[in-house]
């Protein structure tokens, strides 16, 4: 079915809560012990999935974050509201004491597609650091093993920093053991609590995403990357064999680790490039999506961006209407459109599928068209890739 994004999301994250009892040093939220006192109501938030459900059908991916949402009571409420709409919906929480086998449970039975639980190092020493509290490693694998004896989809999330790059392809070893049905690779972006020193640079970039492909081709891990989505380029070029850039010493070290993980199953889709997609529990990816573009974010108080990070306000669901928010706002009307695009971006033949991160490029510029700084690759002309 045609998904239009210049005319409704592919996909929404919805921050219910920026309460959290964990004390992340990558943080976009800058999260905290207690909820906000002006956080959205039980009945305001339905009255946000009523307006997603304007959009009409096929309805965005509903992705339920935070924070944690786990610590809102009524969160399985809102997830069987949203279900019983017909809305697909995840939601990501943290690796905390919360995530019983009961509250599981009731998130299954209110009808949730997908868990997502972060993992940020193979062990206690690296998670626990960048997570700021003791026992979350653990804690986080003990949920992945519960959910997946109860048959619920699950997703891994990996912040990739200078911490913990060496560390990936044990992330992806624990990954394939507890047969995950994603794995999603998110690159930082220098916002929150986050700084710029915690980016690999543009070098380490590519060839930690070439290694990902590599890694999804050979391997029974499907692969996600989020704020890199050079991954799509990457995957259109080395699919025509037009890959012609050297690969640097990183990507060979990367790759050397894994050469003895088991062998996928001939898998031809890694990014979504070439309109192509695949789900195995019915969400699906779709390319071209970046921040406010097929994407947006929800915010604790109602407040809408074009992402998490990427703190610019569109508009608010107490006052406006989301699809009159996505359709009408300056901010969302020149994300949408590629053309907009300065820099080599805007001259990259890429930028209908990839389009670059534009929240990194706003947290390093100020100027949210401005051209992906962590990408090494440079337009060549030809025809536009779309």
């Amino acid at each position: 079915m045609f998904f239009d994004i210049t005319k409704k999301p592919f996909i929404i994250f919805w921050e219910v809560t920026r309460a959290c009892m964990l004390a992340c040093k990558h943080c976009r939220a800058k999260a905290m012990r207690k909820r906000h006192p002006d956080e959205l109501t039980t009945d305001e938030a339905f009255g946000v999935v009523d307006q997603i459900a304007e959009f009409g059908r096929p309805y965005p991916l509903v992705v339920f974050t935070g924070g944690d949402p786990l610590m809102r009571d009524d969160i399985f409420d809102i997830v069987e509201y949203a279900t019983s709409r017909g809305m697909r919906t995840a939601i990501a929480f943290s690796g905390t004491k919360l995530a019983t086998k009961e509250r599981l449970k009731r998130l299954m039975d209110a009808g949730i597609s997908r868990i997502a639980i972060s993992l940020d190092g193979s062990n206690s020493e690296i998670h626990d650091y960048f997570r700021g509290i003791t026992g979350t490693f653990r804690t986080s694998l003990e949920i992945l093993e519960m959910a997946r004896e109860m048959g619920i989809s699950r997703q891994i999330n990996t912040t990739v920093t200078k911490f913990n790059i060496d560390d990936l392809p044990n992330i992806a070893k624990i990954g394939i053991e507890n047969e995950i049905a994603l794995w999603d690779v998110f690159f930082v972006v220098p916002t929150g609590r986050a700084r710029k020193e915690y980016m690999p640079d543009a070098g380490e970039f590519e060839d930690i995403l070439n290694w990902l492909y590599d890694l999804s081709r050979r391997t029974p891990l499907n692969v996600k990357s989020s704020a890199a989505t050079h991954l799509r380029r990457i995957e259109h070029m080395r699919d025509n064999g037009i890959y012609d850039m050297k690969h640097g010493e990183l990507y060979f070290k990367l790759l050397d680790a894994v050469k003895d993980f088991p062998s996928g199953e001939g898998k031809d889709i890694v990014a979504g490039v070439h309109g192509r997609s695949m789900a195995r529990d019915g969400i699906q990816r779709m390319m071209g999506i970046t921040d406010g573009r097929g994407m947006f974010f929800i915010s604790h108080i109602g407040e809408v961006y074009p992402s998490g990070f990427l703190p610019l306000v569109a508009g608010n669901v107490r006052e406006t209407a989301l699809r009159d928010i996505y359709m009408g706002s300056k901010l969302f009307v020149e994300l949408k459109h590629p053309a907009n695009l300065k820099g080599k971006c805007g001259r990259c033949e890429y930028r209908y599928i990839c389009g670059g991160s534009r929240a990194r490029a706003y947290a390093m510029s100020g100027d949210y068209l401005a051209a992906e700084p962590n990408c090494v690759y440079q337009p060549r002309g030809g025809d536009v890739i779309r």
